[in-house]
């Protein structure tokens, strides 16, 4: 019975660091239930996670999850325009905080929110309101439309991978060790734009999986990256 018991305090441990969503149940509101600004998201006709807003500004969502250590994130994205400093998106893999527009400490990865044909997708930590870029993504990646999905995976030790996927198959983007971020209790997305771009926001196919074994791959610059495109 005690063991049991054990077991079953443990259960909403795990369940609590871990979970999919790929919308097809058409709503955002349960299983899992993600909190923000509620109002200016919705689920489209294709089953997806759309930002629907009429004015300039920010917005972002957020769920539950507790993963950090030993963990898989996956997700794809999509923006219907070539990305600036003032539109671009960041999917917080990790964050002590509801609110992602102010002070957290965190893990997001960023697409775009660069000047000119160099925007990229990188992973960076964010402690109260410094962000340091710990794995600079491919320039020019995301400087047209980005339709990409990304996966991040970290080991127990703090060695930080990111990867992402245009046409099917994974390639990594680069390594980096990081132990400035250790906890988690949110992961969301946050999307800043202009009112032209206030409805070109799409987010699908969540997955937060923890305590997996990790294996560190090597990273190789892949000088001919534009066969991805």
């Amino acid at each position: 019975m005690k063991k049991l018991l054990l077991i079953l305090l443990c259960l909403p441990m795990i369940g609590f660091g871990q979970f999919t969503d790929g919308f097809s149940d058409g709503e955002f509101i349960s299983n899992p239930a993600w909190l923000g600004d509620v109002g200016v998201f919705e689920i489209d006709t294709n089953n997806t996670l759309h930002l629907n807003d009429s004015i300039a500004g920010f917005s972002s969502l957020v769920t539950q999850s507790q993963s950090i250590s030993n963990a898989i994130w996956e997700f794809s994205i999509r923006l219907d325009f070539s990305p600036s400093t003032n539109n671009f998106a960041k999917v917080y893999i990790a964050s002590d905080m509801t609110d992602l527009s102010g002070p957290l400490n965190g893990m997001y990865v960023k697409v775009g929110g660069q000047s000119g044909n160099i925007d990229d997708i990188s992973l960076y930590a964010q402690t109260g309101t410094n962000d340091n870029e710990i794995i600079d993504g491919v320039a020019g990646l995301a400087s047209n439309n980005p339709n990409i999905s990304v996966k991040v995976t970290r080991d127990l030790l703090g060695n930080w991978e990111l990867f992402l996927d245009t046409n099917g198959v994974f390639f990594s983007q680069g390594t980096a060790f990081d132990n400035s971020i250790i906890n988690s209790d949110y992961f969301g997305v946050y999307c800043k734009y202009t009112v032209s771009r206030s409805d070109k926001f799409w987010f699908d196919n969540f997955s937060v999986i923890s305590g997996v074994i990790i294996q560190q791959q090597t990273y190789v610059p892949d000088d001919n990256f534009e066969a991805y495109l």
